[in-house]
């Protein structure tokens, strides 16, 4: 739901406006996203939007591409990045020419060779020794949640150049001339009980005692007692996967088949990466989750319903929380770049905003908020940040579930982010 920005967003953007970079940090629930789309709006130049990982840039919104996508960085291009040797490609030359304000979401997934990529390119591309060029940059992220991916193989070159097999973007070599200020936001708007934002504060940092756990699997389900309509949350693809494919196999009735329409250049990988299934199945009585925000509010990116019609031009759900039924048409997600002083769309991609809305990844949880949810434990949590990420997707203590109860080793946390943290904090 939109809300107008905090004081503390508003002094982030007056330094934007005096040309000064920022690192954002926030906890999850704390408006990142929100921030974003009024810096986005309201940023007087031109402003680019990227992320990661398709799935987060399509979290951001209208224009927001992926970093691969806008630095022209071949999807073939693996391993560790060396930035001496990646050429300046004259369309990318022509972007970072005429972008005055780049926004990075989730920074924290992003690798920092990658980052050393980027501002390698910008710098060259602009010919200008500055720190990117000279762009203003706006970079969001929670070090807390999911960390980047590095690969085993690739753990070696990341020690023998930042130092850690598990580098973060904050070890990136274009950072330690200190060319970011770091301002950490503190209000929540998705919990409001500070009982439930301490533990989550907590299991972000790994202290995790004894009373905090008695707490959480409290919340362990009884037989047979699984809540109508809760997500089930798993570390797991395959586990997700099975589920929703059991579900709705278990449902009477005919599946109807929804195929997404795809024009230019949209999103140049696998359909897994995709707002919505490029094959949607659906069956009346199935449960779904939205994969947008709703156009007038009426859901948020995460909410949860359950399907009531199918036609072919319309599909009708009623909403799990408001139990409100709405009739809900294609969204139309675009790919856009920034060309000159206008926007370019170089893509789209038509479908209707749901998908089956029984259980997922953690992983492609994140940037979503959730009625109700269950954290599926038949096997632990095995990454820096997946328990808190998962929790934090609901609003309160009262609606998390667990299938199994939780011990100290499914809160893994990143000595090193913890680190972090409390460097900022002894600086400020």
């Amino acid at each position: 739901m939109a809300h107008a920005i905090t004081a503390e967003q508003e002094r982030v953007y007056g330094s934007l406006l005096l040309g000064r970079s920022v690192l954002l940090l926030g906890a999850a629930g704390t408006g990142k996203s929100e921030f974003i789309r009024h810096a986005r709006k309201h940023l007087p130049g031109r402003v680019a939007v990227v992320a990661p990982t398709g799935m987060a840039a399509m979290n951001v919104g209208v224009g927001a591409v992926t970093i691969h996508s806008f630095f022209q960085i071949p999807p073939t291009a693996s391993g560790y990045f060396q930035p001496e040797l990646f050429a300046v490609k004259s369309r990318v030359a022509g972007l970072l020419k005429n972008v005055d304000y780049l926004i990075v979401d989730e920074v924290s997934m992003v690798r920092p060779d990658l980052f050393d990529l980027m501002e390698s390119l910008a710098r060259r591309a602009r010919g200008k020794s500055e720190f990117f060029g000279g762009i203003c940059l706006l970079l969001v992220g929670d070090f807390h949640q999911l960390p980047p991916v590095i690969r085993s193989e690739e753990r070696e070159p990341f020690r023998a150049n930042y130092g850690f097999p598990n580098a973060y973007f904050f070890d990136a070599k274009c950072l330690r001339n200190g060319e970011l200020a770091v301002v950490r936001l503190t209000k929540v708007f998705r919990q409001r009980s500070e009982k439930f934002l301490d533990l989550l504060d907590r299991i972000s940092r790994g202290d995790v005692d004894g009373a905090l756990l008695r707490e959480l699997n409290g919340r362990v389900l009884g037989t047979n007692s699984e809540p109508q309509g809760a997500l089930i949350i798993t570390p797991y693809r395959e586990a997700a996967e099975r589920k929703n494919e059991e579900e709705l196999d278990a449902l009477p009735g005919i599946v109807h088949e929804y195929v997404g329409q795809r024009s230019g250049t949209f999103l140049p990988v696998n359909g897994e990466e995709l707002p919505s299934p490029e094959r949607l199945l659906l069956k009346e009585g199935a449960a779904v989750l939205f994969t947008c925000n709703g156009p007038k509010g009426e859901w948020v990116n995460g909410s949860g319903g359950t399907v009531k019609r199918l036609a072919r031009d319309h599909i009708v759900v009623q909403l799990t929380a408001r139990r409100r039924t709405l009739a809900v048409g294609q969204h139309q997600w675009s790919h856009i770049l920034p060309k000159g002083d206008e926007y370019v769309e170089t893509g789209t991609y038509r479908q209707f905003p749901l998908r089956l809305g029984y259980a997922l990844t953690v992983h492609r949880t994140q940037g979503k908020t959730c009625d109700e949810i269950i954290l599926q434990r038949d096997r632990r949590f095995f990454a820096h940040g997946q328990l808190y990420v998962a929790l934090s997707r609901a609003r309160t203590i009262e609606t998390v579930h667990l299938t199994q109860p939780l011990s100290p080793t499914d809160a893994l946390t990143d000595r090193r982010v913890v680190d972090y943290y409390a460097g900022l904090a002894g600086a400020s």
